[in-house]
């Protein structure tokens, strides 16, 4: 934990006063309000308990309600994800599919069988708790949302899938014992000596894991009736609030890769970890190439090269088996089936009053592709810098004339340098962006 980010976190909420969010909506519709004179709170610290019914979550001493809405805008759970059979995100978690949350649920009724595309499965089932295993594991309490019948069967679940990703590779990809190394052990604590005869399972031991942090600052708000709520109004990360199973990261070059199968997951190792596919219902799996570029599993399994330079950031389980929700592999992969991407670089946006707006970005591909921006009715061009050996173009624009009230969405317009055809568009609202 970063003390000095809570430490000035704790100071903006005590400053900022009334410039946060001032009225939420719950769940069944009532309206509460901030309580004056404000006070705030914050939270970076291990779930202690998840109530579904009241859309609370339990940490450090804090019981913080979601809300339906902040300031007559959906609230949204950050860094939780939501998957079709198709693999198309629906968006995050919100109270409306709060219950998603749940241990049993993503263990049960969430799991998404089916493969993604020609690569592996979906969402098999999540590896890991969102409680550590210490309560999960023990007998269950009534009114908490822990289980150790479900806790076993995400633990089952772990050693299913890293074994089945295992068997992908050839001798020397990873160590000989790995099997032993991530858990399955023998009656005495040894490692198997043979990954094919393996020793019953009541003797393989799954790593100790922590489970999930709630990360959220907010303030206290009330009803009509004097009730009091804690409500996240105060964004961190990108969120107001986020539920996070962890944040490793392993950045290498890429050792080798495996596309899975019906009951395999898609896998890669960087040095001597194997990094699974995130197979989690309640997080998100994505691959971002060049210009923030989506890239799909097949491709990134069957077409990146071995030595690319990977960054992988998500949940290990033991010290040996990470489940990856981001794979960095924006340097120099560029999947086709993305077609025309743009990416507006997320710290470059800026508003100066009297000069006007300001961002930087990226273009790919950018043979073959002009692009302009519209602000309200008033389009120009965006003068590209191209990278032809990564077909990648860059742009840096500066002092547009901008008015956060009547023209708060720029448009982003990519047309095809010979027709002039719209390929693609893409809108953001700045003004949102920039909190203004």
């Amino acid at each position: 934990m970063r003390l000095s980010h809570w430490i000035a976190s704790a100071v903006a909420c005590a400053t900022a006063g009334m410039a946060f969010a001032q009225v939420a909506v719950l769940q069944d519709g009532t309206a509460v309000t901030m309580k004056i004179p404000q006070e705030t709170f914050s939270v970076e610290g291990p779930l202690w308990d998840i109530d579904i019914p009241h859309k609370q979550l339990i940490a450090v001493g804090h019981r913080i309600t979601i809300p339906a809405s902040l300031n007559g805008v959906e609230f949204i759970l950050g860094h939780t994800q939501i998957v079709n059979n198709e693999e198309t995100v629906l968006g995050p978690i919100t109270v409306q599919t709060f219950d998603r949350l749940s241990d049993y649920n993503a263990a049960t009724r969430d799991r998404v069988f089916d493969t993604s595309g020609a690569a592996g499965p979906i969402r098999l089932g999540p590896v890991r708790s969102l409680f550590s295993t210490s309560e999960a594991r023990g007998v269950a309490v009534a009114d908490l949302d822990r289980d150790p019948l479900i806790e076993k069967q995400m633990e089952d679940n772990y050693f299913f899938l890293v074994r089945n990703a295992f068997l992908q590779y050839p001798p020397g990809i990873l160590p000989e014992n790995f099997l032993g190394m991530v858990g399955i052990r023998t009656e005495t604590g040894g490692f198997p000596a043979n990954n094919n005869q393996l020793p019953p399972r009541r003797f393989w031991r799954y790593p100790t894991s922590t489970g999930a942090t709630i990360i959220a600052d907010g303030s206290i708000y009330v009803d009509a009736a004097g009730n009091e709520y804690k409500i996240p109004d105060f964004m961190v990360k990108g969120a107001y609030a986020s539920i996070v199973i962890a944040e490793n990261i392993a950045i290498g070059n890429l050792k080798a890769a495996a596309i899975g199968n019906w009951n395999t997951p898609d896998s890669f190792v960087l040095g001597e970890t194997l990094v699974v596919m995130n197979q989690d219902p309640r997080m998100p799996c994505s691959i971002i190439g060049l210009a923030g570029s989506p890239v799909s599993k097949e491709y990134f399994t069957t077409q990146v090269p071995v030595g690319t330079l990977v960054a992988a950031e998500g949940h290990m389980i033991g010290e040996h088996v990470m489940f990856a929700e981001v794979i960095d592999v924006s340097t120099d992969v560029y999947d086709p089936a993305a077609g025309a991407w743009l990416n507006i670089l997320p710290n470059s946006w800026r508003f100066r009053p009297g000069r006007g707006l300001e961002f930087r970005g990226e273009l790919v591909p950018a043979a073959g592709h002009t692009l302009s921006a519209r602000l309200g009715s008033n389009e120009f061009a965006v003068g590209l810098n191209p990278d032809l050996a990564l077909n990648v173009a860059t742009f840096n624009v500066t002092d547009i004339p901008a008015n956060a009230a009547a023209t708060p969405v720029i448009t982003f317009v990519i047309r095809d340098v010979a027709t002039k055809a719209v390929v693609r568009e893409f809108s953001f609202n700045w003004v949102q962006i920039l909190g203004l």
